[in-house]
């Protein structure tokens, strides 16, 4: 088989440990393996935006301190080809957008860049409106435009199988994914798995492409042994309930099972709970909020509307990974206060799951939550779109009215099964690693040996050309110049 790996996100934990292991297997198949590769050509991407020479550097370094656990080398090949049509092309793209809903409407061809560009810089910045910084978003711009482009030009010249990419959701990757649909390619996107020890590969579609990841629940739960299944998922729920995730940092190692002062079972005792937005952000418009702008716009709206329910508290659990974030949005979050409100800050050892285990019904935004919830026989309402949100786990309001409705009235928690099968996909998926050895989500080795970015005098001489304290207007100005150089490759 011809096989093209488009290789990204280095120096984020555990991906390229990912592609050393896919180009393993198939170096065990004796497949025809091209690696397309950066060699600082990018003028931004999600591993350095701003072009830093220093970062480039540790890129390619730990690149290639992964060939040493190869034992046959594929083919390396700069991901770069553009002819002069296609820099005209690229030269006579829009590169000024006012706001994060404008850059979304920017397509090339069948390619949705101005969403992939707008994921990454939201995952950057962990900001749902960040400042869209004129020149970093032309490079941008102009770089994923590159990509695409460059990728159907292989395509054209080189016969392949199967191109392999990370994620699918992001500025240059999901460039790539565009790029084999139009080619006819098969496109396999590799991922995170169920746990530390998984991976997983989806195909033509990212894992946030709700129709076909509903497909893919559905499926292996009819396949399931029927005796294994329900105690696989209900395993999976009691480890997250008990603050064990298996596949992502835990939050909830420290949480202790109390209630908040002030509790009172007299009431009822709505539990919102927010999440990070970044990674659900700008995915197209199959994930657009049906309610609300974000989750801030929904929290006040539900609370201004809320002070007229009978009887009720509103305890607002805020995510434990967004307690670093300081956005504007996340400072008036905080800052909520109202006699029926209660704030559980991030940094708080309050159990979320023994909240909602004790709460009246759960108000979601799209988090796990919303699942554990009706494991746990409580009402559970997704105010946004959800990887469940095609199964019946949580009540789907339309309207904010109906929302509203929900609150107010008794309802019943939806069906357990529904929630199992969502557990069980998730407590099963992926592929199993044979060569990497992960010790944990961010460190690992391959045959006894860590990959790493070289530390050595040729890095340590870039950092002091290019970020030398002590003459920072010429290490700026060399800085530019490399940029403005990696610029050009991309323009007629």
């Amino acid at each position: 088989m011809k096989i093209a790996i488009f290789t990204s996100h280095i120096l984020l934990a555990s991906h390229y440990e990912t592609e050393l292991e896919i180009i393993l297997d198939h170096i065990e198949k004796g497949d025809d393996i091209t690696q397309l590769v950066c060699n600082k050509q990018l003028p931004s991407c999600d591993n350095n935006p701003y072009h830093l020479q220093e970062a480039c550097e540790r890129c390619v370094s730990k690149r290639y301190d992964g060939y040493n656990v190869l034992p046959k080398m594929p083919r390396i090949q700069s991901f770069l080809d553009l002819s002069e049509d296609d820099k005209k092309r690229i030269a006579e793209l829009p590169t000024k957008f006012n706001s994060i809903e404008e850059l979304e409407t920017l397509w090339v061809d069948n390619y949705d860049i101005g969403y992939a560009i707008a994921s990454s810089l939201i995952s950057i910045t962990r900001d749902s409106n960040p400042n869209l910084e004129p020149r970093l978003l032309e490079r941008y711009i102009y770089s994923c435009a590159g990509v695409y482009f460059s990728i159907i030009n292989y395509l054209k010249k080189n016969p392949t199988d199967i191109v392999y990419t990370f994620n699918g959701r992001l500025s240059h990757t999901k460039a790539v994914l565009r790029a084999c649909s139009k080619m006819g390619v098969t496109c396999l996107l590799h991922e995170r798995g169920n746990s530390f020890n998984y991976y997983s590969l989806f195909e033509n579609a990212s894992i946030h492409n709700l129709q076909n990841t509903n497909n893919l629940i559905q499926k292996a739960w009819a396949e399931a042994d029927e005796n294994e299944r329900v105690q696989v998922a209900t395993d999976w729920c009691q480890t997250r309930i008990g603050g064990k995730m298996q596949n992502w940092f835990s939050f909830l190692a420290d949480q202790v099972f109390e209630l908040p002062e002030g509790w009172d079972d007299n009431k009822q005792n709505i539990i919102i709970c927010n999440s990070s937005e970044d990674e659900l952000a700008s995915l197209g418009d199959e994930w657009k909020n049906p309610l609300y702008k974000n989750q801030l716009d929904g929290i006040k709206r539900i609370l201004e509307d809320g002070k007229n329910l009978k009887n009720t508290h509103f305890y607002l659990r805020i995510h434990p990974n967004l307690a670093k974030v300081d956005t504007p949005e996340m400072r008036e979050l905080r800052g909520l206060n109202e006699d029926y409100l209660t704030v559980i800050p991030s940094n708080s050892k309050i159990s979320t799951y023994h909240l909602v285990s004790k709460g009246s019904k759960t108000l979601t935004f799209g988090s796990t939550v919303g699942v554990e919830a009706t494991f746990l026989r409580k009402p559970s309402i997704c105010a946004g779109k959800s990887f469940y949100y095609l199964l019946d786990v949580a009540y789907t309001p339309q309207t904010h009215e109906e929302l509203m409705q929900l609150l107010e009235k008794d309802i019943e928690p939806k069906p357990l099964s529904e929630a199992l099968k969502y557990a069980y996909f998730f407590g099963t998926f992926g592929l199993k690693f044979k060569h990497y050895k992960p010790n944990d989500f961010d460190k690992g080795t391959i045959y006894g040996k860590t990959i790493t970015p070289a530390n050595n005098l040729k890095y340590k001489l870039t950092k002091v050309l290019y970020h030398n304290k002590y003459f920072p207007k010429i290490s700026q100005k060399l800085s530019y110049a490399k940029r403005d150089q990696a610029l050009k490759n991309f323009l007629p």
